[in-house]
Order: C-alpha cells, then structure tokens, then sequence
C-alpha cells in the first residue's frame, strides 16, 4: 500500500473552495504520510490566506506564489514534492473520509502510471445524472482504448512519470490534463481507472455553460488535443473558465 503521498492543489480565486478541500484532506482515515502543496496564481481574493489558515490541521502544509498557468503551477507543486507519489487535485473537489486510504490500498504498481477516478456531485437531478453518465462513460471508453480524456481535478501518478514526460504542458488555455494522460502511456505508464472510490466535484462548470454546452466543450477539446496537442489562447476556443464566481447558495 503507499503510505506517503504529495497532494497539489492549483488555485486561482479559490477562497470558497478551496478551504473545503483542505478541510476534507485533514480529516481523512488515512494514516500514512501526506505533504500538501496550494500552488496559487496570484490570486485576487484570500484564496493563500484561507489555505495558510490550516497549517494546525495539516502540518506539513506549503503555500507558494506563482504566476496564473495551471501547467507551470501543478509542475511547480511537483517540484517541491516530498513524496514519490503525486495526487494533483482541483481547489473545487471534495475528498469523502475514507478516498485516500481505499484508492492508496488498491493501486499496487511499481512503476510509472497515471490514475484516475469516477466523480459524483451534490444535489443533482435526474438530467444532471444523465450527463454525468454520457460524460463518464466517454471517459471510461477512452481509458480503454487507451486515449484518455484525464480529468484534470483529480490524477494520481508518481514522480517518475512526471519526469519522464517532463511534466504538464505550460501556457496551455485547455487540455493540458488530456495531453498529460497521453504523454505518460506512450511513455510507458500503466492507465488506471477506478468507479470506487468516488470524488465530490463541483458543479459550476456544469451551472455555468449548461449541460450541453459544456458537453461540447470537452468532447471538441478532447479531439483537438488528440490530433494537434494542448489547445493554445488564440485558437478559436471560448472558454470561460479560470476565474470563479462564489458557490451558489443553498
């Protein structure tokens, strides 16, 4: 079982949410070793504030300051990794209690992979659970055929692929988490997916675009970065994301 583990955690504007993942990370069953690094672009808001606030709970806790790139700035939280296994997590995900230790129980491999999980998200209706399926059942199919859509809020891998592939791609405005899944297996890294353990997503990209839209979105983004690689600022890609509207209210 792996018994130690480096968390990255990107942020951009992340003061609502980014304290509920810390929160969810500290009160794991997990008992190993875990070193936590929020990599901040720069943020306009209280985001380093809020994630300095719980250095009592996660005692090996390190807060940097970089440039907004989220590339450059899960390569940067790599860098300073204690640990040889590497979890690059999204400020806007929610670890259930026990995700660590039953995900970190089962994945076995010595060598270089990447790994993925299935999602789920609060309050959803029927139509929301339609989407989730249709979404998650590409994903899967495209981890079997070994072309994966890596979902980007949640990758676990080692430190040896990370530098076999020289890490995430940087000055990327999408994809950069698809190109890294298809770096790593043509590198040689086992594809692993698992339905349990499940993480908590937030649903404002969904709330944002709308089901359709955004359904669109990645399945376009998907084939661009399958055929030409990470998609660039000026190619013709309207996307809206990066900087976050507050969680709505109940």
């Amino acid at each position: 079982m792996i018994n130690e583990l480096s968390i990255i955690i990107p942020t951009l504007n992340e003061e609502h949410y980014v304290p509920n993942l810390l929160a969810s990370i500290s009160d794991q069953t997990f008992r190993g070793k875990v070193q936590v690094i929020v990599v901040d672009g720069n943020s306009s808001d209280k985001t380093r504030e809020r994630a300095k606030s719980f250095a009592s709970r996660l005692p090996d806790l390190l807060v940097l300051k970089t440039p907004a790139d989220i590339g450059l700035q899960r390569n940067i939280g790599a860098d300073n990794a204690k640990y040889e296994y590497l979890l690059f997590v999204d400020a806007d995900v929610v670890l259930p209690r026990h995700v660590l230790q039953m995900l970190l129980g089962k994945v076995h491999e010595k060598g270089a992979f990447v790994c993925g999980v299935m999602h789920t998200a609060k309050d959803m209706d029927l139509a929301d659970r339609v989407f989730m399926g249709v979404a998650y059942l590409f994903v899967f199919l495209s981890w079997l055929a070994r072309s994966p859509a890596t979902v980007g809020d949640f990758i676990l891998t080692t430190r040896e692929n990370h530098r076999k592939i020289n890490g995430f791609f940087e000055g990327a405005l999408l994809g950069e988490d698809i190109d890294y899944g298809l770096r790593s297996l043509k590198a040689g890294a086992k594809n692993l997916f698992y339905f349990r353990p499940q993480v908590v997503a937030s649903d404002r990209r969904l709330r944002q675009l709308g089901r359709f839209r955004l359904l669109m979105l990645w399945s376009k983004g998907y084939w661009h970065v399958v055929k030409h690689g990470p998609i660039l600022p000026g190619e013709g890609f309207d996307y809206p994301f990066g900087h976050y509207e507050p969680p709505r209210s109940p």
